[in-house]
């Protein structure tokens, strides 16, 4: 196809072949064409969980750290550990903190056995706001960065009340006036009364006027 184009190709061209896992047109791009490809090559191929070897073995430019971070994030494991055993570009924070924020727990504990960058409240926090229960146990239990008021506001404006027991009741990060107001502007009342009795969150007037402007009277009475 290439071959037969006009357009005069650039570094996007392998780039782009690489993120849809084109084999054929990298090849044929590397063996016809001087402008090879970017960094974004490798990085795109590891974000959508294509294994490229092919670039590793007949490339130069390599990855940058969000190869491995957005394949972390992904949950794709294969490529987290090929680009930990072959690169050394590493990854970041971003890397377990996506992961434990999409649920790939088999990703968090790989990269927690494996790799020294860790994470940030952001981790903890995303898997409450996501659902992952599991996930936050887990890096309740076995790491320390522990999570923000993030995660208690975003579980209150969601309904979880049982998310909320569990921050309180493991966490000290507790919550910011947003949880109240959260939980007011979708008419969540337990939430609301379990705020105002176990986390001493008061009944602002910013709350009220959240849960009015929704149409929640029940929780405004």
């Amino acid at each position: 196809m290439l071959a037969n184009c006009d357009a005069q190709p650039t570094t996007e061209a392998m780039d782009g072949a690489a993120s849809d896992g084109n084999y054929r047109d990298m090849v044929w791009l590397d063996k016809n064409r001087f402008e090879g490809c970017t960094t974004a090559a490798m990085d795109r191929a590891a974000s959508n969980g294509l294994l490229d070897i092919w670039l590793h073995k007949n490339r130069t430019e390599g990855c940058t750290t969000a190869a491995m971070d957005d394949a972390a994030t992904n949950g794709h494991l294969d490529v987290v550990k090929f680009l930990h055993e072959n690169r050394s570009e590493g990854c970041t924070t971003r890397a377990m903190d996506g992961a434990a924020t999409n649920g790939h727990l088999n990703v968090v504990k790989f990269l927690h056995e494996n790799r020294s960058e860790g994470c940030t409240t952001a981790a903890m926090d995303g898997a409450i706001t996501n659902s992952r229960a599991n996930v936050a146990r887990w890096l309740n239990e076995n790491r320390s960065e522990g999570c923000s008021t993030a995660a208690m506001d975003n579980a209150a404006g969601q309904g979880y009340l049982a998310a909320v027991k569990w921050l309180k009741d493991n966490q000290k990060a507790g919550c910011s006036p947003a949880a109240m107001i959260n939980a007011a502007s979708k008419g969540h009342l337990e939430v609301i009364k379990y705020l105002h009795a176990e986390v001493n969150q008061p009944a602002t007037s910013a709350a009220i006027t959240a849960a009015a402007e929704n149409g929640h009277l029940r929780v405004v009475e």
